[in-house]
């Protein structure tokens, strides 16, 4: 059993690293994710950009709403440091919600994280999550985004299955959205 695991993983580890390689979105959904409303995983791509530039992108809150689909608005509250308030609007036809995430810079290692802030507005019960950038030989970037979502079980039930699981691969593919916006014509101001 232990071997056959084994040979999978190396199998999906070389198609994954081909998907990368041809510009694709690699997305790993947890086993875990979409119970009893849990859901999270691990999504990535290769940027053709200095990680910096692509930093940059990720602090400019007030693209988001062009960057990723149905967010509304992205404001940055307040910030002490290397950590900001940010509150997130995220709207769809059937459902808007708006968070309050503290986000943390870690420019040296190329890590943004971010987590629920309790005691402000959420609609969520929990997220937590990261991105991560690890610069490439080539001069390109990987771009991983790590997240967990806690979601209210009336939320899970109203959304369904079908849109349950658009849901996650949007949220999952948000590298391919950043890698679009830093590698078309919006990407020159980060430079």
């Amino acid at each position: 059993p232990y071997e056959d695991k084994a040979a999978k993983d190396k199998v999906r580890y070389e198609k994954e690293k081909a998907a990368l390689k041809a510009g694709k979105v690699v997305r790993q959904e947890l086993e875990t994710s979409r119970q009893k409303g849990f859901y999270g995983g691990t999504g990535w791509a290769i940027v053709n950009a200095d990680p910096d530039v692509i930093w940059n992108a990720l602090l400019d809150f007030g693209t988001y709403h062009k960057i990723f689909s149905n967010t509304e608005e992205v404001k940055e509250i307040s910030r002490k440091g290397n950590r900001r308030l940010i509150r997130i609007t995220i709207g769809h036809p059937i459902l808007g919600m708006t968070n309050h995430v503290e986000m943390r810079e870690n420019r040296k290692k190329g890590v943004l994280s971010f987590k629920l802030v309790p005691n402000h507005q959420h609609d969520l019960e929990g997220i937590r999550g990261y991105w991560r950038l690890f610069p490439q030989n080539d001069g390109t970037t990987l771009v991983a985004y790590v997240v967990a979502i806690d979601a209210p079980m009336g939320l899970v039930n109203l959304v369904g299955k079908k849109l349950e699981g658009m849901a996650i691969s949007s949220l999952l593919g948000l590298p391919g959205d950043i890698k679009a916006w830093v590698e078309g014509p919006e990407g020159e101001k980060y430079k």
